[in-house]
Protein backbone atom coordinates (compact mmCIF):
# COMPACT_ATOMS: atom_id res chain seq x y z
CA UNK A 1 0.00 0.00 0.00
CA UNK A 2 1.10 3.56 -0.78
CA UNK A 3 1.33 6.54 1.57
CA UNK A 4 1.74 10.16 0.45
CA UNK A 5 3.23 12.46 3.10
CA UNK A 6 2.89 16.20 2.48
CA UNK A 7 5.08 18.94 3.91
CA UNK A 8 6.48 22.45 3.78
CA UNK A 9 9.89 22.64 5.42
CA UNK A 10 10.76 26.28 4.71
CA UNK A 11 7.48 28.26 4.71
CA UNK A 12 7.30 31.75 3.28
CA UNK A 13 7.36 34.56 5.84
CA UNK A 14 4.33 35.95 4.00
CA UNK A 15 2.20 32.92 4.84
CA UNK A 16 -0.56 33.87 7.25
CA UNK A 17 -2.04 31.69 10.02
CA UNK A 18 1.23 29.89 10.64
CA UNK A 19 2.63 29.53 14.14
CA UNK A 20 5.60 27.24 13.55
CA UNK A 21 7.95 28.92 11.06
CA UNK A 22 11.42 27.77 12.11
CA UNK A 23 12.68 25.56 9.29
CA UNK A 24 15.09 23.64 11.50
CA UNK A 25 12.34 22.65 13.91
CA UNK A 26 9.99 21.83 11.05
CA UNK A 27 12.64 19.68 9.38
CA UNK A 28 13.26 17.84 12.64
CA UNK A 29 9.55 17.10 13.03
CA UNK A 30 9.20 15.90 9.43
CA UNK A 31 12.20 13.62 9.86
CA UNK A 32 10.84 12.19 13.11
CA UNK A 33 7.43 11.65 11.54
CA UNK A 34 8.90 9.86 8.55
CA UNK A 35 11.09 7.66 10.72
CA UNK A 36 8.09 6.69 12.80
CA UNK A 37 6.06 5.84 9.70
CA UNK A 38 8.84 3.80 8.13
CA UNK A 39 9.45 1.91 11.37
CA UNK A 40 5.75 1.04 11.53
CA UNK A 41 6.08 -0.78 8.18
CA UNK A 42 2.42 0.01 7.54
CA UNK A 43 3.15 0.81 3.88
CA UNK A 44 5.26 -0.81 1.19
CA UNK A 45 5.67 2.53 -0.60
CA UNK A 46 6.07 5.98 0.93
CA UNK A 47 6.27 9.26 -0.96
CA UNK A 48 7.34 12.40 0.92
CA UNK A 49 6.81 15.61 -1.03
CA UNK A 50 7.45 19.15 0.17
CA UNK A 51 6.75 22.40 -1.68
CA UNK A 52 9.25 24.97 -0.36
CA UNK A 53 12.22 24.05 -2.55
CA UNK A 54 14.16 23.01 0.56
CA UNK A 55 15.48 19.93 -1.18
CA UNK A 56 15.30 16.31 -0.10
CA UNK A 57 19.02 15.61 0.29
CA UNK A 58 19.03 15.90 4.09
CA UNK A 59 16.39 13.18 4.30
CA UNK A 60 18.18 10.77 1.99
CA UNK A 61 19.58 8.89 5.00
CA UNK A 62 16.08 7.54 5.53
CA UNK A 63 16.33 5.56 2.31
CA UNK A 64 18.76 3.27 4.13
CA UNK A 65 15.97 2.44 6.59
CA UNK A 66 13.90 0.74 3.90
CA UNK A 67 16.74 -1.05 2.17
CA UNK A 68 16.14 -4.80 2.16
CA UNK A 69 12.75 -4.47 3.89
CA UNK A 70 10.41 -4.74 0.87
CA UNK A 71 9.74 -1.02 1.18
CA UNK A 72 10.39 1.96 -1.08
CA UNK A 73 10.80 5.62 -0.17
CA UNK A 74 10.65 8.46 -2.66
CA UNK A 75 11.65 12.00 -1.66
CA UNK A 76 10.35 14.92 -3.73
CA UNK A 77 10.90 18.65 -3.33
CA UNK A 78 9.80 21.55 -5.53
CA UNK A 79 9.10 25.25 -5.27
CA UNK A 80 5.40 25.90 -5.20
CA UNK A 81 3.65 29.13 -6.14
CA UNK A 82 4.32 31.18 -3.00
CA UNK A 83 2.20 34.16 -4.02
CA UNK A 84 -0.89 32.07 -4.71
CA UNK A 85 -0.40 30.00 -1.59
CA UNK A 86 -0.18 33.17 0.48
CA UNK A 87 -3.30 34.56 -1.21
CA UNK A 88 -5.38 31.39 -1.05
CA UNK A 89 -4.04 29.75 2.12
CA UNK A 90 -2.32 26.58 3.29
CA UNK A 91 -4.78 24.26 1.57
CA UNK A 92 -3.70 25.66 -1.78
CA UNK A 93 -0.14 24.61 -1.06
CA UNK A 94 -1.24 21.13 -0.06
CA UNK A 95 -3.21 20.83 -3.28
CA UNK A 96 -0.11 21.81 -5.24
CA UNK A 97 1.83 19.06 -3.49
CA UNK A 98 -0.73 16.39 -4.33
CA UNK A 99 -0.84 17.46 -7.96
CA UNK A 100 2.96 17.43 -8.13
CA UNK A 101 3.06 13.90 -6.72
CA UNK A 102 0.57 12.63 -9.28
CA UNK A 103 2.51 14.35 -12.07
CA UNK A 104 6.09 13.52 -11.06
CA UNK A 105 6.24 10.51 -8.72
CA UNK A 106 7.58 7.21 -10.00
CA UNK A 107 6.17 5.21 -7.09
CA UNK A 108 2.59 6.25 -7.75
CA UNK A 109 2.61 4.84 -11.27
CA UNK A 110 0.21 1.93 -11.52
CA UNK A 111 -0.92 2.24 -7.89
CA UNK A 112 -4.69 1.84 -7.43
CA UNK A 113 -5.00 3.47 -4.00
CA UNK A 114 -3.21 5.81 -1.60
CA UNK A 115 -3.41 7.08 1.96
CA UNK A 116 -2.44 10.71 2.47
CA UNK A 117 -1.00 11.88 5.80
CA UNK A 118 -0.02 15.41 6.74
CA UNK A 119 3.69 15.51 7.54
CA UNK A 120 5.03 16.26 11.06
CA UNK A 121 2.07 14.38 12.56
CA UNK A 122 2.27 10.85 13.88
CA UNK A 123 -0.61 8.40 13.69
CA UNK A 124 0.24 6.00 16.48
CA UNK A 125 -2.06 3.23 15.28
CA UNK A 126 -1.40 3.64 11.56
CA UNK A 127 -0.64 -0.07 11.11
CA UNK A 128 -4.04 -1.12 12.42
CA UNK A 129 -5.80 1.64 10.51
CA UNK A 130 -4.59 0.57 7.06
CA UNK A 131 -4.29 -3.18 7.52
CA UNK A 132 -7.71 -4.05 6.11
CA UNK A 133 -8.47 -1.11 3.81
CA UNK A 134 -10.39 -1.82 0.61
CA UNK A 135 -8.69 -0.04 -2.35
CA UNK A 136 -12.09 0.57 -3.92
CA UNK A 137 -13.40 2.58 -0.96
CA UNK A 138 -12.95 6.22 0.03
CA UNK A 139 -11.88 6.77 3.63
CA UNK A 140 -12.42 9.96 5.62
CA UNK A 141 -13.22 10.83 9.22
CA UNK A 142 -14.58 14.04 10.64
CA UNK A 143 -12.00 16.11 12.62
CA UNK A 144 -13.81 15.43 15.90
CA UNK A 145 -17.23 14.29 17.04
CA UNK A 146 -18.52 17.86 17.52
CA UNK A 147 -17.52 19.10 14.06
CA UNK A 148 -19.71 17.24 11.61
CA UNK A 149 -19.86 19.65 8.64
CA UNK A 150 -16.42 18.90 7.11
CA UNK A 151 -14.10 15.95 6.59
CA UNK A 152 -10.62 15.76 8.08
CA UNK A 153 -7.84 16.12 5.50
CA UNK A 154 -4.97 15.32 7.88
CA UNK A 155 -5.40 11.67 6.91
CA UNK A 156 -7.62 10.15 4.24
CA UNK A 157 -7.49 7.41 1.62
CA UNK A 158 -9.03 6.89 -1.80
CA UNK A 159 -8.53 5.31 -5.23
CA UNK A 160 -5.95 7.18 -7.31
CA UNK A 161 -8.28 7.39 -10.31
CA UNK A 162 -10.96 9.10 -8.20
CA UNK A 163 -8.50 11.65 -6.86
CA UNK A 164 -7.23 12.52 -10.32
CA UNK A 165 -10.75 12.90 -11.69
CA UNK A 166 -12.46 14.81 -8.88
CA UNK A 167 -9.95 16.21 -6.38
CA UNK A 168 -6.65 17.00 -8.07
CA UNK A 169 -7.46 20.52 -9.30
CA UNK A 170 -10.10 21.55 -6.77
CA UNK A 171 -7.54 23.15 -4.42
CA UNK A 172 -7.65 26.30 -6.57
CA UNK A 173 -11.01 27.09 -4.94
CA UNK A 174 -9.43 27.39 -1.48
CA UNK A 175 -9.64 30.88 0.03
CA UNK A 176 -8.86 30.78 3.74
CA UNK A 177 -9.74 34.41 4.44
CA UNK A 178 -13.25 33.76 3.12
CA UNK A 179 -13.62 30.60 5.20
CA UNK A 180 -13.22 28.30 2.20
CA UNK A 181 -10.71 25.78 3.49
CA UNK A 182 -9.42 22.65 1.80
CA UNK A 183 -11.57 20.56 4.15
CA UNK A 184 -14.75 22.34 3.05
CA UNK A 185 -13.79 22.13 -0.63
CA UNK A 186 -13.17 18.38 -0.41
CA UNK A 187 -16.41 17.90 1.53
CA UNK A 188 -18.36 19.70 -1.19
CA UNK A 189 -16.82 17.46 -3.86
CA UNK A 190 -17.90 14.43 -1.86
CA UNK A 191 -21.44 15.78 -1.55
CA UNK A 192 -21.75 16.90 -5.17
CA UNK A 193 -20.59 13.53 -6.48
CA UNK A 194 -22.46 11.48 -3.86
CA UNK A 195 -19.27 9.63 -2.91
CA UNK A 196 -19.89 6.95 -0.32
CA UNK A 197 -17.56 7.59 2.60
CA UNK A 198 -16.19 4.89 4.88
CA UNK A 199 -14.54 5.66 8.22
CA UNK A 200 -11.14 4.17 8.86
CA UNK A 201 -11.70 0.84 10.67
CA UNK A 202 -9.80 2.18 13.69
CA UNK A 203 -10.08 5.72 15.00
CA UNK A 204 -6.82 7.61 14.26
CA UNK A 205 -4.54 8.24 17.26
CA UNK A 206 -2.92 11.47 16.06
CA UNK A 207 -0.12 13.21 17.94
CA UNK A 208 1.90 16.29 17.03
CA UNK A 209 1.52 20.04 16.75
CA UNK A 210 -0.59 22.00 14.29
CA UNK A 211 1.65 24.27 12.22
CA UNK A 212 -1.13 26.79 11.70
CA UNK A 213 -2.84 27.13 15.06
CA UNK A 214 -0.18 25.61 17.27
CA UNK A 215 -2.67 23.17 18.80
CA UNK A 216 -1.19 20.05 20.37
CA UNK A 217 -2.83 16.88 19.11
CA UNK A 218 -3.28 14.05 21.55
CA UNK A 219 -5.78 11.42 22.62
CA UNK A 220 -7.06 9.33 25.51
CA UNK A 221 -6.82 5.63 24.71
CA UNK A 222 -9.98 4.44 26.47
CA UNK A 223 -12.02 7.06 24.62
CA UNK A 224 -10.45 6.00 21.35
CA UNK A 225 -11.43 2.38 22.01
CA UNK A 226 -15.05 3.51 22.12
CA UNK A 227 -14.50 5.55 18.96
CA UNK A 228 -13.08 2.44 17.29
CA UNK A 229 -16.51 0.86 17.68
CA UNK A 230 -18.23 3.90 16.22
CA UNK A 231 -15.73 3.98 13.34
CA UNK A 232 -16.60 0.41 12.39
CA UNK A 233 -20.23 1.45 11.83
CA UNK A 234 -19.37 4.73 10.03
CA UNK A 235 -20.60 7.13 12.70
CA UNK A 236 -17.92 9.74 11.91
CA UNK A 237 -19.39 11.12 8.72
CA UNK A 238 -20.61 14.57 7.71
CA UNK A 239 -24.26 15.12 8.50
Amino acid sequence: MLAIITGTIRPSQKMKQLVLRDENERFKQYEEGLRFLLESRAFSKVIFCENSGFGAEKLSCLIDMVSGKDMELELLSFQGDVEKACTHGKGYGEGEIMKYVFSHSRLILGEPFFVKITGRLKVDNIGKMVKHLDPENTYFNIPNRTKRDIYDTRIYGMPCAQFKKLFMDIYTQVMDEQGIFLESVYTQVIRDNKINITNFPHYPRITGISGSGGSVYGYTEWKCKIRDIFSKVNVYRVK
